[in-house]
């Protein structure tokens, strides 16, 4: 028998024609193309889509355009085996990094890509000896071509991500300036070996710029004149390397990277910012060089100076303490440092929409040892003066996110630290309506006082109760009771109309999700009497996995 006419049934809205017409054989029933689309569009998996590429020739000129338009490719410094059989990863060809680049610069495939990310170690061979006769080594500037051919032939290229551990050459750069990306990331190695440093030019279609692990003695390029001259940049993010501020070093000059914008009376034109790792001291030479008046997103991690920081550092951080800037546009900040100076800007601004106040419980998990917020003064003997006002500092603060950003506040997050008092709680309450997520610590006595609250916030949809970093106290009282006790209360307490949005739960370490009200029957009733039925809603224990992508424990973290 003939085989199925495709050209003519995609014409006919269907892929293959009616069953009976080929009787005895096994194949899909007749779908519309539309309802294919659909289908695939559900796979995110690239190996579930590089499968339903080679099912057959509709399935991969469906396919192919979503395989393609998000593409990773990773490198590693090792050959690498596979788990299933033990043979060498591109076994008879070259690595999987090398053979995915080659198919966007030889197939026919790189019209599809819109976001192309480079990540992982790149092995250069003999580098001492090429860095001693000032070249760069051959391999690292064959890939550099390879990307840059790459990137001239994905005419729909919207986002680039470097992030290997090599430096991304003048090669790639120059062919950046001609394309018509939006969102751009690259990582500056740490290492110290010899590289071209360049003058990068804008890029005028950029939107969003990343630069990561910015260290001034690693040959980092001038993007001076990229910030400078990119007038659509909207979006900044700066990750200076972290061992400046570990050694004390203040080799960071901010004039060097804004200085042109000062020059030429154009501060940037920002609505989102962020700064980690950022050690230097204040320049009037530079300026402002971003419009205040414009910001709506402001994330400072590990930069500025505040309670808890080592004593060495108070000379350079100390030099940013003055009148704090009005930003009459913010709706989201979130920093890692307690200060007199972030207590003025909240007293001085309103309208905040998200604030996040990260504690130092992260600190120690991403190895900043610097990000510590005050401790009780009762828990070490030896704190600080300046910790002795921590209890002022933290009312005043909370005053202030009460009285300016009450009505508008949606998202508050506040360091474990800070064990509010019931006063706290309910100023925080009654002053905040439209709160949907909440994060604050409070004691095992004081959270019997905040649920009675509770139900004058109907928009809330996730609360966390964080544990005391400075005592066992709170989470050992939750583990106790870590026998369903707590399933059956939260379900209980939740089931009334004022909890109905409600679904996630957080005490010390132990997270919930609730499910819908449903009838259910008593579990307390003795044997032989009739069991009362009421509503409840069934309460399950879930790990941090299933909250990582909610904004209150997403933003609970050093990254930017």
């Amino acid at each position: 028998m003939d085989p199925p006419n495709i050209l003519g049934n995609l014409s006919n809205g269907s892929i293959y024609p009616p069953y009976s017409e080929v009787p005895g054989k096994g194949h899909l029933l007749p779908l519309p193309l539309n309802l294919i689309g659909l289908i695939i569009s559900y796979l995110e998996a690239p190996a579930d889509l590089a499968r339903t590429c080679r099912t057959c020739r509709v399935f991969h000129y469906m396919t192919l355009p979503q395989l393609y338009t998000d593409v990773t490719l990773r490198s590693y410094d090792s050959i690498r085996y596979s788990p299933e059989d033990g043979r060498v990863e591109g076994s008879g060809m070259g690595s999987p990094f090398v053979m995915g680049l080659n198919g966007l610069v030889l197939r026919d495939v790189s019209g599809y890509v819109r976001q192309l990310r480079f990540v992982g170690e790149w092995r250069e061979h003999d580098l001492e000896e090429f860095s001693k006769k000032g070249r760069v080594p051959d391999s690292s500037m064959m890939l550099n071509t390879l990307v840059r051919v790459a990137i001239g032939r994905s005419a729909n290229l919207r986002d680039l991500c470097w992030e290997l551990n090599t430096k991304m050459l003048p090669t790639v750069w120059q062919g950046l300036e001609s394309s018509n990306i939006r969102s751009l990331t690259v990582r500056f190695p740490s290492s110290r070996d010899p590289r071209p440093i360049m003058t990068v030019p804008p890029i005028p279609s950029l939107v969003a710029l990343r630069v990561l692990d910015v260290d001034p003695l690693c040959y980092v390029d001038d993007i001076s004149l990229l910030l400078a001259g990119s007038k659509n940049l909207r979006e900044l993010t700066v990750v200076w390397s972290p061992r400046m501020r570990e050694v004390k070093e203040p080799s960071v000059n901010l004039s060097t990277m804004f200085g042109r914008c000062q020059a030429a009376n154009q501060p940037l034109n920002l609505t989102k910012l962020a700064v980690k790792n950022l050690f230097t001291y204040s320049s009037d030479t530079c300026g402002n060089f971003y419009d205040c008046s414009a910001v709506q997103e402001i994330t400072v991690i590990n930069s500025s100076g505040g309670l808890g920081d080592a004593g060495a550092a108070t000379f350079v951080d100390s030099s940013y303490r003055r009148k704090s800037e009005t930003f009459p546009s913010l709706k989201s900040l979130r920093g890692d440092k307690v200060s007199r100076e972030l207590q003025l800007l909240l007293a001085n601004t309103s309208g905040l929409e998200k604030l996040y106040i990260i504690g130092d419980t992260n600190a120690t998990k991403h190895d900043t040892p610097n990000n510590t917020f005050p401790r009780s003064p009762s828990s070490n003997g030896s704190s600080p003066p300046s910790d002795l006002h921590s209890d002022t500092l933290r009312d005043d603060t909370i005053e202030a996110i009460a009285q300016n950003h009450g009505q508008t506040l949606r998202h508050l997050l506040l360091p474990p630290q800070w064990r509010l008092t019931s006063d706290n709680i309910a100023l925080l309450v009654r002053n905040c309506p439209r709160l949907e997520q909440l994060g604050l610590g409070a004691d095992f006595e004081r959270f019997t006082s905040m649920r009675l609250l509770m139900p004058f916030l109907p928009n809330m949809f996730a609360i966390r109760v964080l544990d005391n970093p400075d005592s066992a106290e709170f989470r050992d009282k939750m583990h106790e009771l870590n026998d369903g006790t707590h399933e059956k209360q939260i379900g209980g307490a939740t089931s009334a109309r004022e909890w109905s949005r409600i679904r996630w739960m957080q005490l010390a370490d132990l997270v919930f999700e609730a499910g819908r009200p449903e009838l259910m029957a008593d579990d307390d009733e003795e044997e032989g009497t009739p069991r009362k039925m009421s509503y409840r809603r069934k309460v399950w224990k879930r790990d941090a996995e299933a909250v990582k992508d909610i904004a209150i424990w997403k933003m609970d973290s050093m990254d930017v």
